[in-house]
């Protein structure tokens, strides 16, 4: 682990065990005490409120080596658990069958969301029914899940049920899903009925995947993008596919090096329920493995059986996607070595065309029709690269080949393979075209034999035991079905398959078993002891009168969100700061119709530093150490305001670096006072609105109620506020120049520009003299802001792409939470496939609504995003946090957007949206 990556993850770890005060301490009895090292065990029990609440500030507080234990039971949680920047934590139940962790009413995605977490280990316990998928890890190292179950209700029934009305296509996408991760080992675990893939690992390297069982799934295990992964001991059975290993465009890492050996594939013949627009969606039903673009995988040892519609598939992405633009993406699956597996009964009941599967489920008829009637145990598509005459190698962000060294970077694989394959990196640059150079020899024009061949050795065993099935099956079929482009399926349709093996008798050097580095040892002494009560008491009571506590916030987790000296008012945050300076934002995060007041407290004598998206896409003002910043929300009622939530974001010192941490006080009467509670597990309320927009340059009026407004628990702020470009932590994302370059009223001193009221009061360091070198992103729902005429098409443009930067690229970033969907929504970049211009989803699940694209130029009903962004449901409503309720005057200009806008005359890759089998 690099010396960087320690700090970051440490400092995290750090920012989590300042003392709550009310919270309840490791044995949940309430006295939030404990100092010293030694291992503690936080154990959740008792009610479905009290689990909820237990689990929400265990996972806050814990710190390495700690253990959160939750009891035997079943537990409705009501909430996703988060768990960030935390070290060597082991979360367990007392076994699969006997603590079950049910979400089915959450107002979250994800049960379980694990993210830059080391170490981490889950173990004996079932997740069930959650909205979007049970067990996301992200972004960590050394991740161990044993014995854990994820299933969804009715899992057996997807297929067979008349009265399903489709439900099991609601069920989240994935079940254990490590992604982007390193050295990952899944054992002795099992998953039952997700609409994408029971056991999932993507865009990771370093995994075992070992002893199970994944059910009635569409597709039972699924290894997309990952390097040196292996599946060995596992059983796929019931499910529409076994066992998919993909390697798919525009994200983060590209795959290589994978091995499937000594699994069991058999009877995969549920019926496709995966909404439509999944990139599973195009599995046919009854499929032992397939195998997509993928390099350099073995297969050996297994047993596929009784799959109805074929044993092995080896395609190329053409068939799915001919038009796909991204110049780093191979098509092409090369370097397969299928020897040693067992073939029965394969290809024996086909599955036929499907109007709700769209034309690529014509692919099954076609591939028995070019094999003259027949099906096979292993299929390939026929397709071979050939060279296209690029000769541009590769640069990386420095400008530097790729078949170079560059000694000013780190990767986690080296910059070529032994083939020379470039292993691209998703900060390297759009390639100028896909240099394929280093598959051919010199004056060649097939590929390189086998190292990017298919090799298929004379050691697997076919057997057909069905009557006439030796007539009906093949062992092996060479379709020479290569692309759904309309001339070339119409010349490959023309052309003779062949069921010859000859050519694929070669060999293939044997795969090496990644190394895992687990088990993972935590240290007792490796972070600060809790500090006790009587510490924090001291420390927050203690502070002086009429001024912030820096003191207290620099180190403290103060109960009482007075205690911090923040305001004039203890019992009014919306003015009267005590030092702090109001700020605004053009385009707000939407957040249900609730009012927001934003204050900055900086450190006496400190200033924040200007820095633009040429400092990060994310990057906001820079905040010294010990900045305070206070996000009060509160509901407009007439002539009411009823303040319900006050959030921190303060920026603290370690020994190990800076973090920023988020803590959420909800306000409540005390005694007949207003008082604001830290409460780390965060809660919900009922409220009303009803007000006219405060900014007099918009006509709107709202009016409603939000049945369950969240208020985020503490460790619920990284879903937003973490991203790999930011500081560690919680880091601020709307104070950013662009969003702050515009007036505010400052009462006596007049109206002006809030960065220059900041730079004249010594709050901002370095703002351009000229503020028309300051970027600007206008009022998304102030036609004409943008300087260009009020409701043109460029005016349109430029509105909704701020309001998808405020709400969406804090994500939806290469180096955001979102960045393994591949969609990229900051107001910078083109506006072409990675902002989802004809790009199919990635991990959508049910969000992807039955549509197949992002986005579809002039076609807003066909496109994902205004259907995800005008959704309530959790697991389909984007944000996922944040709100509760659609925003429908934004949804409304984002459809106008899509329908009348796009495609603009720079808007590029509008014309993917083709091809007769490119839609799933």
């Amino acid at each position: 682990m690099n010396g960087t990556w320690t700090r970051v993850v440490l400092a995290l770890g750090l920012a989590a065990l300042g003392g709550c005060g009310s919270s309840p301490g490791p044995s949940g009895d309430g006295s939030g005490s404990g100092s010293g090292s030694g291992f503690k065990t936080f154990e959740v029990c008792g009610s479905d409120a009290q689990v909820r609440d237990q689990a929400l500030i265990a996972f806050f507080d814990a710190r390495e080596g700690d253990t959160i234990e939750f009891c035997e039971g079943r537990f409705s949680i009501s909430t996703g658990l988060i768990l960030h920047g935390k070290r060597g934590i082991t979360i367990k139940g007392q076994g699969m069958d006997k603590t079950m962790l049910d979400f089915a009413e959450s107002d979250s995605a994800e049960g379980l969301n694990i993210s830059h977490s080391d170490g981490i280990t889950l173990l004996g316990f079932t997740v069930r029914d959650t909205p979007g998928n049970a067990i996301r890890v992200f972004r960590s190292k050394y991740v161990t899940f044993r014995q854990i179950r994820a299933l969804w209700s009715g899992y057996d029934t997807c297929d067979t049920d008349p009265d399903a009305d489709d439900s099991c296509a609601h069920h989240g996408a994935y079940g254990l899903y490590p992604v982007e991760s390193q050295h990952v080992l899944i054992e002795d675990s099992e998953a039952f009925g997700a609409s994408d893939a029971g056991i999932y690992v993507g865009q990771t390297s370093d995994v075992i995947v070992r002893r199970t069982r994944a059910e009635y799934n569409v597709a039972g295990f699924e290894f997309e993008n990952t390097y040196r992964a292996v599946f060995e001991d596992n059983i796929a059975t019931n499910n529409t596919g076994g066992f998919l290993v993909f390697d798919l465009p525009n994200l983060a890492q590209y795959g290589t090096k994978n091995i499937i050996r000594n699994n069991q594939s058999y009877n995969n013949n549920t019926d496709n329920f995966a909404p439509i627009g999944n990139i599973v969606g195009i599995v046919p039903r009854g499929t032992g493995m397939l195998l997509l673009a993928t390099d350099q995988l073995e297969v050996y040892g297994n047993e596929v059986n009784d799959n109805d519609t074929l044993g092995i598939a080896i395609v190329n992405y053409a068939l799915a996607d001919p038009n796909q633009p991204d110049q780093k993406y191979d098509f092409f699956p090369e370097g397969i070595h299928i020897h040693g597996n067992s073939f029965r009964d394969n290809g024996t009941n086909i599955q036929l065309p499907s109007a709700d599967r769209g034309t690529s489920s014509l692919l099954p008829l076609l591939l028995k029709l070019k094999n003259l009637g027949r099906s096979a145990h292993i299929t390939w598509d026929g397709a071979v690269d050939a060279p296209n005459g690029c000769t541009q190698i590769p640069l990386d962000a420095d400008g530097i080949p790729l078949t170079e060294p560059n000694p000013n970077e780190t990767r986690p694989e080296p910059r070529v393979d032994e083939r020379g394959r470039p292993n691209f990196m998703g900060s390297d640059p759009e390639p100028e075209c896909k240099w394929t150079e280093w598959k051919f020899a010199e004056g060649e024009d097939e590929p390189k034999l086998p190292e990017n061949g298919l090799c298929i050795e004379d050691d697997n065993i076919f057997e057909n035991t069905q009557p006439l099935g030796n007539l009906t099956t093949t062992d092996f079929l060479n379709a020479k079905l290569t692309s759904s482009a309309t001339a070339q399926l119409v010349i490959d349709l023309l052309k003779p398959a062949t069921t010859s093996l000859e050519p694929h008798r070669c060999q293939l050097p044997r795969r090496a078993d990644p190394d895992l580095g687990l088990p993972f040892v935590p240290s007792a002494d490796s972070d600060s002891a809790r500090p006790s009560d009587s510490e924090v008491s001291k420390a927050c009571n203690g502070g002086p009168s009429g001024e912030p506590n820096f003191a207290a916030a620099a180190q403290y987790n103060c109960p009482d969100l007075a205690q911090y000296g923040l305001f004039h008012d203890d019992e009014d945050p919306r003015s009267g700061a005590n030092g702090g300076v109001l700020y605004g934002l053009s385009t707000p995060l939407f957040s249900d119709y609730a009012n927001k007041h934003r204050f900055v407290f900086l450190p006496p004598g400190k200033a924040a530093k200007y820095q633009d998206h040429h400092d990060g896409i994310t990057a906001t003002l820079d905040f010294p150490v010990g900045t305070i910043i206070a996000k009060t929300f509160s509901f407009l009622d007439g002539a009411d305001e009823h303040i319900i939530e006050t959030r921190l974001l303060i920026k603290r010192e370690t020994e190990t670096g800076t973090t920023w941490i988020g803590l959420p006080y909800i306000w409540q009467d005390e005694g007949g006072k207003r008082v604001a509670k830290l409460t780390v597990e965060g809660g919900s309320a009922k409220v009303h609105y009803n007000f006219d927009d405060p900014d007099p340059d918009v006509d709107a009026h709202y009016e409603g109620q939000v049945e369950r407004y969240g208020i985020p628990a503490a460790m619920n702020c990284i879903s937003c506020h973490g991203g790999d470009d930011r500081e560690p932590g919680s880091a601020p994302i709307g104070p950013k120049p662009r969003l702050m370059n515009r007036d505010m009223d400052y009462g006596d001193e007049g109206v002006m520009n809030q960065l220059v009221y900041w730079q004249m009061h010594g709050l901002l360091e370095g703002l351009p003299a000229n503020l028309e070198d300051v970027e600007r992103l206008p009022r998304w729902n102030v036609p004409g802001d943008t300087g260009e005429l009020p409701d043109s098409e460029a005016d349109i443009h430029l509105r909704v792409r701020a309001y998808l930067e405020t709400n969406c690229a804090h994500c939806h970033n290469s180096h955001g939470g979102a960045s393994n969907s591949g969609l990229y929504l900051d107001s910078f970049r083109t506006v072409d496939n990675r902002y989802g211009i004809c790009k199919k989803p990635v991990a959508a699940g049910k969000g992807s609504g039955g549509r197949l694209y992002d986005i579809v130029p002039e076609s807003a009903n066909d496109s994902i995003l205004p259907f995800r962004v005008g959704s309530a449901e959790a697991g389909v409503r984007m944000p996922p946090i944040a709100r509760t309720v659609p925003h429908g005057e934004a949804v409304a200009l984002i459809q106008q957007w899509i329908d009348t806008v796009l495609p603009t005359d720079d808007t590029e890759d509008a014309d993917v949206c083709t091809g007769p089998l490119s839609g799933f």
